[in-house]
């Protein structure tokens, strides 16, 4: 006996479709959707991190004195300090590091540039130089969902790290000898 089939079953496409689509979510989402969701998080997080560096330079300039307080008042080596803290602990995922207050000196007719850490040894005299304070620190931004991949590929499964930098004109030179 013989058994005739002459009518076969095809597969709709809309069941092919079916059939496919858990595979092609699945790559879509790991190949683009958690990567660019990764780096986004992790880039804002390094914006948050350089508004925080730029914002310790402006209150390090502002500040009476370089690294001892004068009347009450905070140094520039204090007020960068608790201002780059201040921003570390009010967002997740970011560590900064290596935190340094400098004096940057500019030479007035030449440009010449030279930087210190520790206060000027003779007051400042602003018609030969110029001076400004700049704080840099070493940022790190973890990314928000890691992705499982063999390679290491900073901002994807591993933190970026930066070494971000701001400067601002010092508003009372002759503090920075204290």
């Amino acid at each position: 006996m013989k058994a005739n089939f002459s009518r076969s079953r095809r597969r709709s496409g809309r069941a092919s479709m079916l059939a496919e689509l858990p595979m092609i979510l699945w790559a879509v989402l790991m190949v683009v959707a958690f990567p660019i969701v990764d780096l986004a998080t992790v880039f804002l997080r390094i914006t948050f991190s350089y508004a925080g560096v730029h914002y310790a330079s402006i209150s390090a300039a502002r500040a009476n004195s370089f690294s001892n307080p004068v009347d009450g008042k905070p140094s520039a080596k204090a007020e960068a300090l608790s201002k780059i803290k201040q921003v570390e602990s009010s967002f997740s995922g970011l560590t900064i590091t290596n935190i340094n207050t400098a004096i940057l000196i500019t030479r007035n007719d030449t440009l010449a540039l030279s930087s210190q850490s520790v206060p000027l040894p003779t007051p400042a005299d602003q018609s030969v130089n110029s001076y400004q304070i700049e704080v840099s620190a070493d940022c790190s931004a973890q990314p928000l969902i890691p992705i499982p991949i063999p390679v290491k590929v900073e901002g994807l499964n591993a933190p970026i790290t930066l070494h971000l930098s701001a400067k601002q004109y010092c508003e009372n030179p002759q503090g920075l000898t204290i």
